[in-house]
């Protein structure tokens, strides 16, 4: 199945992205399990510096006009740690 960054899915894909993918952690949206502490006491390592970070990032399956794709409810992201560079990985 064919894959999309969100930063190519038109605006109306990219509203649906961000409604149906709720766990996304950005300074723009934190859910709920980013509210606890970490297991060692300390917050959660915010994943993306924005939403538009988290689209630039992340690979969405779609159909073959572009569309989300409904028969997969995953998609594939690549944190960029915007506050700790250091569990930034150099092999993505």
């Amino acid at each position: 199945m064919k894959t999309l960054l969100g930063t190519e899915l038109d605006y109306t894909e990219q509203r649906k992205a961000f409604a149906s993918f709720v766990h996304r952690f950005t300074r723009q949206h934190v859910p709920q399990w980013a509210k606890k502490e970490w297991k060692d006491g300390k917050p959660y390592p915010l994943q993306f510096d924005s939403d538009a970070d988290w689209l630039a990032h992340t690979r969405f399956h779609v159909t073959s006009g572009g569309k989300l794709s409904e028969s997969n409810d995953f998609c594939e992201s690549s944190p960029t740690w915007p506050d700790n560079p250091e569990l930034r990985r150099e092999d993505f």
